[in-house]
């Protein structure tokens, strides 16, 4: 009797590895085909994403563009990419043109309203770049005349994967820099650059 329950718990198991099923549930893949454009260099973000982001059965991304620069006298532009698992808002990375006259009182009002002062360390990138994390952000100089417009490009990582606090800083900061360059870009930016 008890070799039976043996060998229909080890088929139950089998069972359920083969089919993915909790506790062998499978890793989703991360493609780079499948991320938001406005992360920019799409196998760079998929890298990126896949070091920050906890284990999913499926990963799934929203990706917005709902104000983008049309001209040079356009003086906005906002994007938005939404990454999920199963279901769960893992991380959104921002962009949005803006004027602040000082890079700390960015840092004050955008950035640490995601992240505490004592956690940010800056990297080199734009007018001002800090990371944490959970967070990195960069400012940097987008028009050239008229209004001196810059861009704030924040990625705040909502739920982390298992790699240390080193290692989702390093990738939030590709991620930030990646969607700088693409907002850039974007944005019809006459001025500056990610760095």
């Amino acid at each position: 009797m008890a070799s039976a329950i043996v060998l229909l718990l080890a088929l139950f198991a089998g069972a359920a590895y083969a089919f993915g099923l909790p506790p062998f549930t499978k890793r989703g893949e991360i493609e780079a085909a499948d991320s938001c454009p406005t992360l920019g260099d799409a196998s760079r973000a998929a890298a990126a994403l896949t070091g920050v982001v906890p284990d999913r059965s499926s990963y799934s991304f929203d990706d917005n563009l709902p104000d983008p620069r049309r001209d040079d006298t356009d003086s906005s532009y906002l994007s938005a990419c939404f990454v999920y698992g199963d279901g769960q808002q893992l991380i959104v990375v921002e962009a949005e043109m803006t004027e602040y006259d000082r890079t700390a009182d960015w840092v004050k009002e955008v950035v640490e309203q995601r992240a505490s002062a004592s956690s940010l360390t800056p990297f080199p990138a734009g007018d001002k770049a800090v990371a944490s994390p959970r967070v990195a952000a960069v400012y940097l100089p987008c028009t050239s005349h008229g209004l001196r417009r810059h861009l704030s490009v924040v990625v705040h990582l909502k739920q982390p994967g298992d790699a240390d606090g080193t290692a989702l800083r390093t990738h939030l900061i590709v991620l930030a820099k990646n969607a700088a360059v693409f907002a850039h870009r974007k944005a019809r930016c006459d001025k500056g650059a990610v760095g």
